[in-house]
């Protein structure tokens, strides 16, 4: 074996039927191996981070909270959008 050859342990797990199942299909949503998408998500999480998908369920329930906390600032009849909007043409003139 070279020096430059990538030692590989395999892992071993075992799961229901119906977690297989749930698995199987989050992988495919990801255009991914199931091995490929178990190791991905353990490392994520072995690192601290996620970068699990979000159902429209919980982006929903993400905007809405957004959406509270946002609601003091707001101004009737003021459209940061259009600030924003208006901003960036200007800026784009300028350039």
């Amino acid at each position: 074996m070279s020096s430059s050859a990538t030692l590989r342990k395999p892992l071993g797990i075992r799961a229901t039927p119906e977690e297989h199942e749930l698995i199987t299909r989050a992988a495919q949503r990801e255009h991914r191996s199931v091995n490929s998408f178990v190791l991905q998500a353990a490392l994520n999480a072995a690192r601290g981070g996620s970068s699990r998908l979000r159902t429209p369920e919980e982006v929903q329930v993400a905007l809405t909270r957004a959406q509270a906390l946002m609601r003091p600032y707001r101004e009737a009849g003021h459209s940061l959008v259009d600030e924003l909007i208006s901003e960036r043409r200007a800026e784009a003139e300028r350039e």
